[in-house]
């Protein structure tokens, strides 16, 4: 056995005995996830963010997004933070129960239940699934359209994470970028990242609002929150023209859209932060 699979085995030893100790944990219930359970056997673990369940249907986690080698742009073989979280996740959920927290779930594109999830511990007890595996840092909290449950308690709970070094955020790739870094950026184009800045000027489209970190928009880094998603498209103008001059952090799949881009699968995903707490590089 060569050298790098010993530390493979040795890596994977050490994450199955964390997991441990999320499963000793006593029940946990979080405010945001209130809403009736349906109870299901895990009996396939296909990535660290979706289940095989035993009734044959798939179950993909919500707002989450585990490690992947397509993460990074050059070409890989076994990339390690994608082997430890699936590895984490499989230690917590294979062969076991898990809940199902039917309020806010849907299916999405690909016919796949997306939910929040509890899963078994010891002694009947029971812990939240995207909890453990944010805290652990085999995730980062990345919201699709419709998934904003829980999603304040998630971002504080990645902070704590990222602030340890946890898991995958020990890793350059995984860093929080500086939206003034434009050409860094545009070089990461497809790949989704973390991004904070000060919001220089907020605009307007027909269906679209736009928060530019630049005084040149044809160059500097924007996001944008899509409006034809929005119930109240008048609120959520005036909610983000309030960020003009604060310091926030978005994320999302950088495109070129003349400069870096992204577009925000919801504005609830704009995190507002205070001054000085920045941590892009």
């Amino acid at each position: 056995m060569g050298v790098s699979s010993k530390h493979s085995d040795l890596r994977r030893t050490a994450i199955a005995a964390m997991a441990t100790l999320w499963l000793a944990l006593p029940v946990r219930g979080e405010d945001c996830l209130a809403g009736q359970l349906e109870s299901r056997a895990v009996t396939r673990v296909e990535s660290a963010a979706a289940f095989t369940l035993d009734d044959g249907s798939s179950l993909k986690l919500m707002s989450l997004s585990v490690p992947s080698a397509r993460d990074v742009s050059a070409s890989v073989g076994e990339w390690a933070p994608e082997v430890d979280a699936r590895a984490a996740v499989d230690a917590l959920v294979r062969g076991r129960r898990i809940e199902i927290v039917a309020s806010g779930a849907f299916r999405d594109r690909y016919g796949r239940r997306v939910a929040h999830v509890y899963g078994a511990g010891r002694d009947a007890g029971r812990f939240w699934l995207q909890s453990a595996i944010i805290d652990d840092g085999h995730a980062r909290v990345a919201p699709l359209p419709g998934e904003t449950m829980c999603l304040r308690e998630l971002f504080a709970r990645e902070a704590v994470a990222r602030a340890k070094r946890a898991g995958l955020w020990a890793n350059p790739a995984y860093a929080v970028r500086s939206a003034r870094e434009t050409r860094g950026l545009e070089k990461l184009g497809g790949t989704f990242q973390i991004i904070e800045g000060w919001v220089a000027a907020v605009g307007r489209s027909r269906n679209e609002v736009f928060l530019n970190f630049g005084r040149d928009w044809r160059w500097d880094f924007t996001a944008a929150v899509d409006l034809k998603r929005s119930d109240d498209r008048e609120g959520l103008v005036a909610r983000v023209k309030n960020l003009k001059g604060r310091l926030v952090r978005v994320r999302g799949f950088i495109e070129r859209r003349n400069g870096p881009f992204i577009s925000l699968a919801t504005a609830e995903a704009i995190e507002e932060l205070p001054e000085g707490s920045a941590g892009g590089r």
